[in-house]
């Protein structure tokens, strides 16, 4: 997502500070995507100079001025364009599954503990949501924008979908770990001997990859190719989530 279009979302409900914006972004879409006051001000820099929106300074008295920006005619042209266009998917780092890919280094006891405190944070955002979910109504009769519980109640309901399935994973994963053999635990190398063996290795896996090319139409994550150039690529699978953390 474009930090300018967020931007312009929140300016096209009304005119607002920079503080103001970070404020908003806090108390809103937080659980999938946050900003920075040291990003929201360079971009709402360039926005005023787009022409996609205006600031004016509010002279106080007793406190220092206040930058007030407010959406233009084409930046609010440009938010509506950017909302109709079909959502881009982009690709989800997850280090928790990276640690569990490479698990057999560790001993069982540490891999458990790596996904029991999965478990916990991910517990505990669900129990965020949960509550954000029920606050929701009141919070924009709050601040005077009923119309749009039903958008921000869907981006919460995505949140606690995607989070409970994590939680699930990650519960029974650690019974899976539990229950594995601890000869496969701690294991300092797999037989690798040089780049012969890692070609053979990835030959391997190009051969497995030929026997489902449906599965990996479409995907947008990329491993070198079995010949081991950069230049080269092969589509492979990849996990995605609608939001994130």
């Amino acid at each position: 997502m474009s930090l300018k279009h967020a931007l312009l979302g929140f300016i096209n409900y009304g005119p607002m500070t920079g503080y103001e914006l970070k404020k908003f972004f806090d108390t809103s879409v937080a659980h999938f995507w946050n900003a920075e006051l040291s990003q929201i001000y360079p971009a709402l820099k360039q926005l005023e100079g787009d022409g996609l929106v205006e600031m004016k300074v509010e002279v106080q008295e007793d406190r220092p001025n206040r930058k007030v920006y407010s959406i233009t005619e084409p930046g609010r042209r440009e938010l509506i364009a950017w909302l109709a266009k079909p959502a881009e998917r982009e690709q989800v780092r997850e280090p928790i599954l990276i640690k569990v890919f490479f698990g057999s280094s560790l001993s069982k006891q540490d891999l458990i503990s790596v996904l029991q405190n999965c478990a916990d944070e991910t517990r505990t955002a669900v129990t965020y949501l949960e509550h954000a979910h029920q606050f929701v109504d009141k919070f924009v009769e709050a601040i005077g924008l009923q119309q749009e519980a039903l958008f921000w109640q869907l981006t919460i309901d995505c949140g606690l979908k995607v989070h409970r399935a994590e939680l699930e994973w990650s519960e029974d994963a650690i019974q899976k770990v539990k229950a594995a053999d601890d000869s496969i635990f701690e294991n300092e190398q797999h037989g690798y001997d040089g780049v012969n063996d890692v070609r053979s290795a990835m030959e391997a896996l190009d051969r497995v990859k030929s026997l489902m090319p449906g599965a990996l139409a479409g995907a947008d994550t990329y491993l070198p190719s079995a010949q081991g150039k950069p230049d080269q690529q092969t589509r492979v699978p990849t996990r995605t989530r609608a939001a994130a953390r």
